[in-house]
């Protein structure tokens, strides 16, 4: 004969050897585990975007910055700025794009990053999408002259999904900072 009790559970039958009632202090360490297992994922997905967003960056600036003149005239082929905007945009955005890379894949000012990441990713959705309205028939510009096809559909929703990447990155950041154990500082006993 089985030692314990019959305990039915829902429409199930069990035997149990003793039942464990649950306290709040368990209640307290399940839901401690389930918090860590939260912030574990979050650290990793903050880790994907970092390093996803980070390599495309670099790689998307590091052509523009050898080859200057063809970047300047892809910002002209939008038709969205004048001669003078579009010197200046040519001359920063490469050198931005390389900071923010090297930012995200360091996880330096990340939160910072991961915004920055998301305002360009909307400015270059928005200059696709305008591109496709007006029938242009362009090539991106995001990496040089390496990438010749035009813009089409397909470019705008890999835009979009760099800029989901870096919303929810920054979202995350965000998230872990709020869970961070407050800090105490050297006065504070």
């Amino acid at each position: 004969m089985e030692k314990g009790r019959c305990v039915i559970v829902g429409d199930r039958t069990a035997w149990v050897d003793r039942i464990v009632p649950l306290t709040p202090s368990r209640l307290g360490n399940t839901m401690l585990k389930l918090m860590v297992s939260r912030e574990r994922l979050a650290k990793g997905a903050v880790f994907i975007s970092r390093l996803v967003l980070g390599c495309v960056f670099i790689s998307s600036s590091l052509p523009k910055l050898r080859l200057p003149y063809e970047f300047l005239s892809n910002v002209y082929n939008y038709e969205l700025v004048g001669p003078k905007l579009g010197m200046l945009v040519a001359m920063v955005l490469p050198w931005l794009e390389l900071l923010l890379g090297i930012c995200l894949l360091g996880g330096i000012v990340l939160s910072g990053a991961l915004l920055w990441s998301a305002i360009l990713g909307a400015v270059f959705t928005f200059a696709q999408i305008s591109a496709l309205y007006r029938d242009l028939s362009i090539t991106c510009g995001c990496f040089g002259s390496t990438h010749t096809a035009p813009i089409t559909h397909g470019t705008v929703f890999r835009t979009c999904l760099l800029v989901v990447a870096a919303v929810i990155g920054y979202l995350l950041t965000l998230f872990l900072r709020s869970h961070q154990a407050p800090s105490v500082a050297p006065g504070d006993h």
